[in-house]
C-alpha cells in the first residue's frame, strides 16, 4: 500500500517535470528553472510524508478494533483502504 520512494527517485520526478516546464514553450516562469525543481522536490517529499502519516494512522485505527482483524487478511485491507480514504478525504485529497 505505501508509498515509499527513495531521495533518488523523487529526485528523478523533479527534474523530469522541471525539464518539462522549461521546455514548454506554453508555459510561462520567472524563477529560476533550479530553484523550480527544488520547490517541486520538497511538495513531493511533503506529499509523501503526509501520506505516510495517514497510513499510520490508519493501521492504527485497524488494530483498536473491538475484534481482532489479522493484518494482511481481506478485512484488514478493506478497513485500511476504508480508513485511508476517510483520512484523504478531510485533506480533499484523493486516493485510489
Amino acid at each position: 500500500m505505501s508509498l515509499k520512494l527513495s531521495r533518488n527517485k523523487v529526485n528523478y520526478l523533479s527534474s523530469l517535470v522541471s525539464r518539462y516546464i522549461e521546455n514548454n514553450e506554453e508555459l510561462d516562469y520567472n524563477a529560476d528553472i533550479g530553484n523550480i525543481r527544488l520547490r517541486i522536490f520538497h511538495l513531493i517529499m511533503d506529499e509523501l510524508r503526509i501520506f505516510e502519516q495517514i497510513e499510520l494512522e490508519a493501521k492504527e485505527r485497524v488494530k483498536i478494533q473491538k475484534r481482532t482483524v489479522p493484518e494482511g487478511s481481506r478485512e484488514w485491507e478493506i478497513l485500511f483502504r476504508k480508513y485511508v480514504s476517510e483520512e484523504l478525504a478531510k485533506l480533499g485529497k484523493l486516493w485510489d
